[in-house]
């Protein structure tokens, strides 16, 4: 049946061969090859090799061919294809060979990016400008505040050192000790902006006794201030909150009379609220103790005039005298030497009990910083912040410094924060004349805080 069909397949084929040759003349040789393999092979498919069978062999040849065609015509196609239906292809050439070509949108596109360009830098300028601005001031500041350090330790003709600062009544600072806080007052704030990194002034107390002004203080400067300084003291900007960072320096005293002493402060008083809701910080004229000690060769005649009639927010400077701590402790006694070499033990007996945590389980044991009155344990850890504050003082200072030593005691007992296990020393050890003075003062509040401390005798606050 296979033989018989493929002759019949050979008789059409050549059949149409013949035709399309008497019909247009030529001569088709695709036709004219298969009638003449199918006249060939005109036998069983049967006995036909593989590589042979016209079943095998025909339709490879055709696909073969087909394939190269559809293969040439693919090449040549496609490329053209994609080149018509693609999107147009910009072309960049560098060293200004052949300019690119563009479009009027690309031309706004253009201005308008150079536009905000051109903002941009302009902005960044500004602000390099305003840095440059704030960084040229506080610079300013720290070369005034060098040249402030200078003054206070050169002594005049008269073996003094007098300089010219405001005076701010806030608390008895005492040497090396740092007071920290943040304040929203608008005078304090901008006082301290305008004072700026590094600047001083006089901090002072109240005698509470004799609700007067304390002539002597400390020398605090600006250690820390969240604030850009502004050299212009007349700007209306005036930050709403300041963080800062305050620390003592150098014992001073505020000159004038000897008696009934008037001079023009900072101080925290209600009258200064424009509603009289709460106390605010204001400047006007305060009454001051009585000089206990006459300075030698202090001349009183140059003291700066004070106006009363100026505005509250405005401060002035006071005249101060800064007392040099090593020159009374050249000239101390034998028996301040010794009574400093007294007290050493106490201290470190204080220091042992404040520190250790289980002295506050004790709740006879009067501590203003307690959780709760009548109940164990404190707000704050009372060996971190000891620690803290030896840091800040520095070394303990031997027996032979007897006035050095009575200040860093007194700092050590009243440290900032407040822990509020004993009596506040700082004020009157500020006052007192004398190293023995001093150290008298201290023995006396070393003694009520370990008996408060081991809980034999608490505390009346």
């Amino acid at each position: 049946r296979g033989a018989s069909s493929v002759y019949h397949v050979s008789n059409d084929l050549q059949t149409r061969a013949d035709r399309s040759v008497s019909s247009t003349g030529s001569d088709n040789s695709m036709l004219r090859w298969y009638s003449t393999k199918a006249t060939k092979h005109e036998q069983p498919a049967s006995n036909l090799e593989p590589e042979q069978s016209l079943c095998l062999r025909l339709p490879y040849e055709v696909t073969s061919t087909k394939m190269k065609i559809i293969s040439l015509l693919s090449a040549l196609i496609l490329p053209c294809c994609c080149l018509a239906w693609s999107p147009p292809i910009r072309l960049s050439f560098h060293h200004g060979r052949v300019p690119p070509l563009q479009s009027a949108a690309d031309d706004n596109d253009d201005i308008s990016f150079s536009e905000s360009l051109t903002q941009r830098i302009a902005e960044v300028q500004e602000r390099e400008s305003v840095f440059v601005s704030g960084l040229q001031n506080r610079v300013k500041k720290i070369v005034e505040a060098d040249e402030l350090d200078t003054v206070m330790s050169s002594k005049d003709a008269n073996n003094n050192i007098i300089v010219d600062l405001p005076v701010v009544c806030l608390d008895a600072l005492l040497p090396n000790q740092r007071l920290q806080g943040s304040t929203t007052d608008p005078t304090f704030c901008n006082f301290l902006r305008t004072l700026g990194l590094g600047g001083s002034f006089v901090m002072t107390s109240i005698n509470n006794r004799q609700r007067r002004m304390r002539r002597v203080g400390v020398v605090a400067k600006i250690e820390l201030v969240d604030v850009d300084a502004n050299s212009d003291s007349n700007s209306s900007f005036c930050p709403t909150s300041v963080t800062f960072c305050i620390v003592g320096t150098r014992r001073c005293e505020i000159l004038g009379p000897e008696e009934r002493m008037k001079t023009r402060i900072g101080r925290w008083r209600r009258s200064y609220d424009p509603d009289g809701e709460e106390s605010r910080l204001g400047w006007g004229l305060e009454s001051f103790v009585d000089s206990a000690k006459e300075v030698p060769n202090l001349d009183n005649t140059d003291i700066i005039a004070v106006s009363s009639e100026s505005s509250d927010t405005q401060w002035t400077n006071s005249r101060v005298r800064i007392i040099d701590d090593a020159e009374e402790d050249a000239n101390v006694s034998a028996e301040a030497v010794a009574k400093a070499a007294q007290i050493i033990p106490l201290i470190e007996q204080w220091m042992a009990l404040a520190s250790d945590q289980t002295t506050y389980d004790n709740v006879d044991v009067v501590a203003r910083t307690r959780r709760k009155a009548g109940q164990p344990g404190l707000t704050v850890n009372a060996a971190a912040l000891l620690k803290r504050v030896q840091q800040e003082l520095g070394p303990r200072p031997p027996p032979e410094l007897p006035t050095a030593l009575a200040l860093w005691g007194s700092a050590l007992i009243n440290p900032l924060p407040a822990l509020g296990v004993a009596t506040e020393l700082r004020g009157a050890v500020l006052e007192a004349n004398g190293a023995e003075n001093k150290l008298a003062i201290l023995e006396r509040g070393l003694v009520k805080s370990i008996n408060n401390l081991n809980g034999s005798r608490p505390l009346n606050m």
